[in-house]
């Protein structure tokens, strides 16, 4: 009986310890505008794309809208089989546009390089285009 609940503790003690390596930096709130949502060491962004347009935004880890004073962006367009180009992104005070012309690829990558000038961090989303 002592061996197995010894058997039983450590079984339970492997499965727990298994689960520590997830994501805790993930974000824990539905993007608030239908877009994708990456982590950062600045707070989650989430990107909108409406045809060619896309905006960017900043949030909090409690998902609360963040101003985008302070940051500098810069971004690479990666479309498949091309090198990838910059591409610039205007800020518009609550949230950063640009126009995205992806050449009738059907998915691109867009590379952020997030700098507020001391720390400096990126995100990469993959864009389908429908």
């Amino acid at each position: 009986m002592k061996y197995l609940m010894m058997i039983i503790l450590v079984v339970v003690g492997i499965s727990v310890a298994a689960h520590e390596g997830h994501d805790h930096g993930a974000p824990t709130f539905q993007p608030p505008k239908g877009g994708i949502l990456k982590t950062s060491l600045f707070g989650h962004f989430e990107l909108v794309k409406k045809k060619d347009l896309v905006s960017l935004y900043l949030y909090s880890t409690d998902g609360k809208p963040l101003p985008t004073k302070g940051l500098t962006l810069k971004s690479e367009l990666e479309l498949p089989r091309k090198k990838s180009s910059p591409i610039d992104l205007t800020d518009k005070g609550t949230h950063w546009e640009t126009q995205v012309q992806s050449h009738g690829t059907h998915r691109y990558s867009l590379k952020i390089n997030i700098h507020n000038g001391k720390e400096k961090d990126y995100v990469t989303f993959t864009v389908e285009n429908k």
